[in-house]
């Protein structure tokens, strides 16, 4: 049976490998401690944490048959929150997702997602890969010396910028990937002992240095300690991704103190997390990268509008091209 390689076991690695994993012998390799990528939660006892994507949609009739079984075993719930849109700290609109575009989280957690679909999946954790290797076939090293031989295919599920460091320049679309930017952010997480007054569970911020506030614990079937996740504006980290984060943390307690009109100070639980590589600044549409002659092969949410359905469909398009060109 063909050896594949994946690199990353965000969505994109996870769905790749579940879409292939009767034509194949695949193992992911993940630097992490668990699965997840930007569908991540941190967890600080008591309380929980969404600090990457907040949220998703379902546009497509792929996602949307990947979905169903999930929502069928209670790990995907619809979050029909109080929804609002802010200049700075005026109201501009409200919406009742109830009745829009129905909005999903992971239940009890987004990480339940990416953990319940990779339980019968073959991944080695905490394995951070730095090098490549071919000879008749490819070999992958890690940075403490292991080496994991004999693989017919690599795919990474990473930053491009990841991607083009870890790549050999005779890949095919090296150079494309080379030239990708993208935008960083940070991830503020309060914590407190009461519930603070926000009328609204969600919003989007504009004229701002934080561009999204939720209220994570009202999120359903999420526990009742009081947590807020604030996220910066690409402009801000852009600025800021290389420096002080206590001083970062700071300043956007109080950015999103004064666009709530709520002193945030009081939270027993602070936290931030940089992200280096959030969004791509222009969104690819369906970017395919398969290289047959290299046996290489590239997918992510930035492959394909980056958002979490992004992610699957850029699994779910590249495992069609396997199945096509190579299976």
């Amino acid at each position: 049976m063909v050896k594949i390689a994946i690199i990353g076991s965000g969505l994109a690695g996870i769905s790749t490998a579940l879409l292939l994993k009767d034509q194949a012998d695949i193992t992911l390799f993940e630097k992490a401690r668990g699965v997840s990528g930007r569908m991540s939660t941190r967890m600080a006892d008591p309380y929980l944490f969404d600090h990457g994507a907040q949220y998703f949609t379902v546009r497509t009739d792929a996602f949307r048959s990947f979905v169903h079984p999930l929502l069928e075993a209670g790990v995907v719930a619809r979050w029909n929150a109080n929804y609002v849109e802010l200049d700075r700290n005026k109201v501009m609109k409200y919406i009742d997702w109830a009745n829009e575009e129905p909005r999903y989280v992971g239940v009890p957690r987004m990480n339940s997602i990416n953990k319940y679909l990779a339980r019968n999946l073959k991944i080695k954790v905490n394995t951070r890969i730095k090098k490549l290797e071919k000879g008749a076939s490819w070999s992958l090293l890690d940075e403490e010396g292991n080496k994991y031989s004999e693989f017919d295919w690599v795919i990474t599920a990473i930053p491009p910028l990841q991607v083009a460091e870890l790549l050999p320049d005779s890949f095919k679309y090296y150079e494309d990937i080379k030239n990708i930017e993208m935008h960083p952010s940070f991830s503020l997480m309060l914590g407190f002992e009461k519930e603070v007054n926000i009328t609204f569970d969600a919003a989007k911020i504009i004229n701002s240095d934080i561009s999204w506030v939720s209220i994570d614990s009202r999120k359903p079937f999420r526990n009742n300690h009081f947590a807020l996740i604030a996220q910066s504006s690409a402009e801000y980290a852009a600025q800021n991704i290389r420096g002080d984060k206590t001083q970062v943390m700071e300043y956007l307690i109080q950015e999103t103190s004064d666009v709530l009109s709520q002193d945030l100070k009081s939270a027993v639980h602070k936290n931030i997390h940089g992200w280096l590589y959030a969004n791509a600044v222009d969104k690819g549409k369906n970017v395919e990268f398969f290289d047959i002659d290299e046996k290489l092969a590239v997918c992510g949410d930035w492959c394909c509008g980056g958002r979490v359905e992004g992610a699957f469909l850029s699994a779910y398009n590249l495992a069609k091209i396997f199945k096509e060109q190579y299976f």
